[in-house]
């Protein structure tokens, strides 16, 4: 009974935030729409940089949450101004070298075991920032290229997710050869080629479905970037879960239906700048 409210609750919560995805998305090319999606943006960033700060935390790693936070935020404003001028393609990058040394400089006092604080802050600003902030310069490409944003950005969760759904149900269905038996147990190999196949069937229905004017892909780059995609989407999986692992953390936070902002992401913390390089690139 317990299992079934718990996945009633999942699938209710689900199903609110694809309808608020999907129509933040839809609007999102306007201009009031801009600020308002980097505010979000800005907020699930501030909200995963506190989450890892609270998994460094598990470890005895006292990262300076203020700092990374306001990184993360800054990296992410950042990267709208770049959306917004392409010719400002370089700011991101200054960001983050002024994060670099601040985190340096806020070391200087605490000496004992500094390289780790330092080098763990500067892996949590790259693994969070860097994702999310590169959804602004996808989701407005007309900057950069003639195309539409939000399609990439839909075939990028639709590619991402469908990969998660078809690994869950051929795993749990006709899995059972372990695929990382110690960071995710319940994963399997069955599982992970059935969510490769469904990565690049996903990716092969968006190009029948896409029109050349908004979305310019052809055959061969919907093969190559679903398998890409596909592949990345199951790695950021278990990226998250070796990191929770080695926490000693079942969710990054409490959220209904997703654990944290980091559970979310999971799967696409790696596939957002891949596509972001294959379109920029």
């Amino acid at each position: 009974m317990k299992n079934f409210k718990d996945l009633k609750s999942r699938f209710l919560v689900s199903i609110i935030s694809i309808i608020i995805l999907i129509l933040v998305i839809f609007f999102a090319d306007l201009l009031f729409m801009r600020f308002i999606v980097t505010l979000v943006i800005c907020s699930l960033g501030a909200f995963g940089a506190n989450e890892f700060v609270h998994f460094a935390k598990k470890k005895q790693i006292a990262i300076d949450k203020n700092l990374l936070v306001g990184a993360v935020i800054f990296e992410i404003i950042a990267f709208f101004i770049y959306s917004q001028y392409a010719e400002l393609q370089i700011l991101p990058i200054l960001v983050f070298f002024l994060f670099l040394i601040f985190l340096f400089f806020s070391n200087f006092n605490k000496i004992e075991n500094s390289l780790l604080r330092i080098s763990t802050a500067a892996f949590g600003f790259l693994y969070i920032a860097i994702p999310l902030g590169m959804v602004l310069p996808i989701l407005y490409i007309e900057t950069i290229e003639m195309q539409d944003g939000r399609f990439w950005i839909f075939y990028l969760i639709f590619v991402t997710k469908i990969t998660d759904i078809g690994a869950y149900f051929g795993g749990r269905l006709f899995g059972k050869k372990k695929l990382a038996a110690k960071v995710s147990p319940k994963k399997t190999v069955f599982g992970s080629v059935t969510g490769l196949i469904f990565a690049l069937g996903g990716s092969l229905l968006f190009l029948i479905f896409a029109k050349s004017s908004v979305f310019d892909f052809n055959l061969s780059e919907a093969i190559v970037l679903g398998i890409i995609l596909g592949v990345f989407a199951q790695f950021g999986d278990l990226t998250e879960s070796l990191i929770k692992r080695d926490s000693k953390i079942k969710d990054s936070s409490k959220i209904p239906g997703f654990g944290g902002v980091l559970d979310m992401l999971d799967s696409h913390i790696f596939n957002i700048p891949i596509l972001f390089m294959f379109l920029v690139g």
